[in-house]
């Protein structure tokens, strides 16, 4: 392994290099999350730059999770290629784009296939382009077996055909793909005169987005698990402090690593953020447990350091918390001190404040605001969809507390 910078430095370069070329913030935020894993390893071993033993047993303990059931086959493969990746990175300095053959399993004839590569070229970012790719491959070899080896002839008939022909096979997520990269596919065609339409209409219609309802802690496992937390250790007032901004005021995993001291205006009594996920500005109320459990970490526990950020490791260099998954962790040590199922989602946390608020009569136009700072109402849903006991102690005031820029809640 090429030895130099550290682990979190390059982690640093790492998520500039993703930008760079393209990645998006919530892309390079969930690569991070899982490259995480990996400095932890180091870190817990006393190392700062990466070692190739530690990387080894790495993938030793990711593939033994795997294949024991431990891991799906989704989360798996995007931890190792992620992992792959990144290391590739700290040898060359450059990112390996995603492959853009993958999902191309069938052959289609060198018309369709000039056709398909002109079509990719027009799509900007590298991560759609598996998806353009696998829609229109897909197509054209089903135009194929058709008996249609070019476009003549083939028009709206066959496009509903298609679609008819795909229903059955696909998921509710995959047949939106289908549909939205038709749609560009018939654009680029018809732009480049080789199609007499570009079937807009036809391929208009709106394909739900398929959500999975996951279950929210009761009140009873929310109280049971804040009550087990130890805080006269400085790893419990910062565990204890990080759930309560998750229970009270639902905050996402991203935006507790990255609560800054500046964010939090003990004055007012409030804290103002730009939401990681949304880039949103949100103002939400400092309430007085949330205030009392920050307070006793910031004075009490929270090492000596010039570093911007609330949350910080444990052990030195104390630098902050800066990923989502570190949260994650505190969450699941919190529930299996607790006796609850293990769990590393702590957005859980956000939805059993959204689903109490729902459950106690508030308007889900005010769920969307007191979380998302205005976010689309569809984002509320996966808190309507639970019915669960009331949690009312939950339902915290929120009028009169305003946004950065905008009007009060």
């Amino acid at each position: 392994m090429k030895q130099g910078k550290g682990i979190r430095e390059l982690m640093r370069d790492y998520e500039s290099a993703l930008g760079e070329s393209g990645f998006g913030y919530p892309s390079r935020l969930q690569q991070l999350q899982r490259i995480g894993r990996l400095a932890q390893m180091h870190e817990r071993r006393g190392m700062e730059s990466l070692n190739d033993g530690v990387v080894a047993e790495f993938f030793r303990d990711i593939d033994e999770e795997f294949y024991s059931g431990g891991c799906k086959k989704n989360n798996y493969q995007l931890l190792r290629r992620t992992a792959e990746r990144f290391l590739l990175f700290a040898e060359t300095s450059e990112i390996k784009m995603p492959n853009m053959l993958k999902g191309c399993r069938e052959k289609i004839n060198t018309e369709h296939d000039k056709i398909v590569e002109a079509f990719i070229a027009t799509v900007p970012h590298p991560n759609t382009r598996n998806d353009a790719r696998w829609v229109s491959n897909k197509y054209f070899a089903w135009l194929e077996t058709q008996g249609f080896n070019d476009l003549t002839g083939a028009g709206a008939q066959q496009i509903r055909n298609y679609l008819l022909y795909v229903a059955d096979m696909y998921s509710q997520n995959s047949m939106r793909d289908v549909r939205l990269y038709l749609s560009k596919l018939y654009e680029y065609l018809y732009e480049a005169g080789l199609t007499e339409s570009d079937y807009h209409q036809l391929l208009s219609f709106k394909v739900n987005h398929e959500i999975k309802i996951l279950p929210a802690l009761s009140k009873a496992n929310i109280a049971k698990m804040l009550e087990t937390i130890d805080r006269r250790t400085v790893a419990g007032k910062r565990a204890y402090a990080v759930m309560m901004l998750g229970t009270v005021l639902g905050l996402r995993a991203c935006d507790v690593a990255a609560l800054q001291l500046a964010d939090i205006d003990w004055v007012n009594g409030e804290i103002r953020i730009l939401q990681s996920k949304t880039a949103k500005s949100l103002a939400l109320p400092l309430t007085e447990d949330v205030g009392t459990a920050l307070k006793d970490y910031i004075l009490n526990g929270r090492p000596q350091s010039n570093s911007k950020y609330v949350f910080l490791r444990l052990i030195a260099p104390f630098d902050g918390l800066l990923t989502a998954v570190t949260m994650g962790e505190i969450y699941r040590d919190c529930c299996k001190a607790a006796g609850l199922p293990i769990s590393k989602r702590f957005h859980n946390l956000r939805r059993s404040l959204g689903t109490s608020m729902v459950n106690a009569g508030i308007s889900v136009y005010d769920v969307a605001q007191v979380l998302t700072g205005g976010e689309n109402i569809e984002s509320t849903r996966p808190y309507i969809a639970i019915d669960i006991e009331h949690l009312k102690l939950c339902a915290l005031p929120f009028e009169g507390i305003a946004q950065k820029g905008g009007d009060a809640v």
